[in-house]
């Protein structure tokens, strides 16, 4: 099973170390958007905010087909109208709700993916679709085996986990770091990579659509409706739409559940015009599809909804899903899952280095570093700390972009692909120790000096997030410092080893010239 374990861990482990990384991060995906977008609104949850999203779309979109009011949470916070102008993507429009009772003209709010942009790419990979889905799908599988065949293979890794060698060489540190790591979290791993690859099940396995709904994603536009004609013969009006929401509210806070989360109003202006309000409980485990109340849009009488029984097999799935996108978690269970996602990464990682660490002393005897090693070292430098590098460049970004840009969010993106490219280009041009060092004091920098920039690119809005008792933009100030201030650490123990030991020569006429494997942390 040895070499099972290997192998698996090793072919996609470098995809599989971007999936781990921003699938963390997307565990915070809405406090990321809010730091992204620090002149975002506050609003409450009230009719107020109902009638100023109605309100707003009276006035931008009065001949839109389809309107929609979405109310904030505790963790959005901000409140956001969405219109639908002609079939397909291209005619669906969403803007935030300016703050209510404001003085002078609204702020600008910056276009930016947010924590969007790591939730869709730790399942997509920035790639077309469907061709994204399927590697993470391939790779989520290939972990899976990893974790199996490591059980087998590392059979007394609980004895190793309390044998933890922090003082000695790379190597034996690295491997008991691996050991630790995957002891620690070995239940979350499993779920994760299982969970991963029942989600896109019907993707896979296309008969399984006989007994799964088409799951659809958050975000995505539902398919459109008929639009409005050349002839109107009337909508649903302002304060028909507000009486009927009185009337859902009060239908569900009556049982002291959740209120009225998303307005939809469909087809106005035709004789099929409806009016809808739906809930999102976050009270199950499983990805239940909220709850909903549809009135006819022309008299505002209810329409019956007709709800088909789940079976067992439709049950599982969807507890499956939920316990792998943990929307049911609250902040604290929140906090365990991310670092739980975060040990995952120092998980594939240090097993990544430990490959080229087992094999480097053979190849240091015998005076030569063949091609596949070469490759292998730089890839997983690239992927590791290259990776840190392209986050925060799009965090960068973010505060040094202009605000009024066009295509600003598709900018940031940019950005980080461009800083992840050029990771990938400089550790072919430098020997690989120095590489880890220069590249993991620009992580470093980039993390640490985010929380400076904030203050001085975002000064008012940091003072203002933190006197309403928002603590979500000062907390990833604080992450992200501590993130800067372990990649310090980790470079500064590079330098030290340095120290300690002289490097070796080793001549291999196509690639610059490596230090010894005992440097590697």
């Amino acid at each position: 099973m040895t070499w099972l374990h290997t192998w698996t861990g090793l072919l996609l482990g470098w995809v599989l170390f971007a999936i781990m990384v921003t699938g963390t991060a997307t565990y915070f995906r809405h406090e990321i958007t809010r730091w992204m977008q620090p002149e975002m609104p506050a609003h409450s949850a009230e009719r107020q905010t109902m009638h100023a999203g109605l309100a707003r779309l009276q006035e931008i979109a009065p001949k839109a087909g389809r309107w929609g009011v979405e109310l904030p949470d505790a963790r959005s916070g901000a409140a956001s109208v969405w219109w639908q102008e002609g079939p397909g993507r291209q005619g669906f429009k969403r803007e935030v709700l300016p703050a209510l009772h404001q003085s002078g003209p609204a702020p600008q709010v910056r276009d930016t993916r947010g924590g969007e942009f790591f939730y869709r790419f730790h399942f997509q990979l920035q790639l077309p679709h469907p061709w994204g889905r399927y590697l993470a799908g391939a790779a989520a599988m290939f972990m899976f085996l990893a974790l199996i065949s490591g059980i087998v293979t590392h059979r007394q890794f609980f004895k190793d986990f309390f044998t933890f060698r922090s003082g000695r060489n790379g190597p034996r540190t690295t491997l008991d770091l691996h050991n630790v790591t995957a002891v620690l979290a070995l239940p979350f791993y499993l779920l994760i990579s299982y969970s991963a690859l029942v989600i896109f099940m019907h993707m896979y396995l296309p008969w399984a659509e006989k007994v799964l709904p088409e799951e659809k994603e958050a975000g995505t536009p539902p398919p459109a409706v008929k639009m409005a004609g050349e002839n109107p013969i009337g909508s649903p009006d302002l304060a028909m739409i507000l009486r009927l929401y009185d009337e859902a509210q009060s239908s569900w806070t009556a049982g002291e559940g959740p209120g009225v989360r998303r307005l939809e109003v469909s087809s106005r202006n035709t004789p099929e015009a409806s009016v809808a309000f739906s809930r999102f409980d976050t009270g199950g485990v499983g990805m239940q599809r909220p709850a909903r109340l549809e009135f006819n849009g022309l008299t505002g009488e209810a329409v019956e909804q007709k709800t088909e029984p789940k079976g067992i097999v439709t049950a599982i799935h969807s507890v499956i899903y939920g316990l792998h996108l943990a929307r049911f978690a609250g902040s604290g269970l929140r906090w365990g899952f991310f670092v739980m996602g975060l040990m995952g990464s120092v998980l594939v990682a240090t097993g990544l280095v430990l490959w080229t660490l087992k094999r480097r002393n053979r190849h240091l005897s015998a005076g030569r570093v063949p091609f596949g090693h070469w490759l292998v070292e730089r890839l997983n430098l690239a992927t590791i700390a290259g990776l840190f590098i392209a986050i925060g460049a799009l965090f960068w970004a973010n505060r040094l972009l202009p605000a009024s840009l066009v295509g600003r969010g598709d900018w940031e993106v940019d950005c980080f692909l461009y800083a992840w490219g050029a990771a990938l280009l400089h550790v072919c041009v430098r020997p690989v120790m120095r590489a880890w060092r220069e590249q993991l004091i620009l992580v470093a920098f980039l993390f640490s000096g985010l929380p400076l920039l904030d203050a001085f690119t975002a000064g008012s809005y940091l003072r203002g997030s933190m006197q309403a008792g928002q603590w979500a933009h000062a907390a990833f100030d604080v992450a992200v410092l501590l993130l800067g201030l372990v990649a310090w650490m980790a470079a500064v123990r590079l330098t030290r080893q340095k120290v300690k030991q002289p490097e070796k020569s080793l001549t291999r006429p196509s690639a610059p010239q490596d230090e010894p494997a005992s440097e590697v942390a």
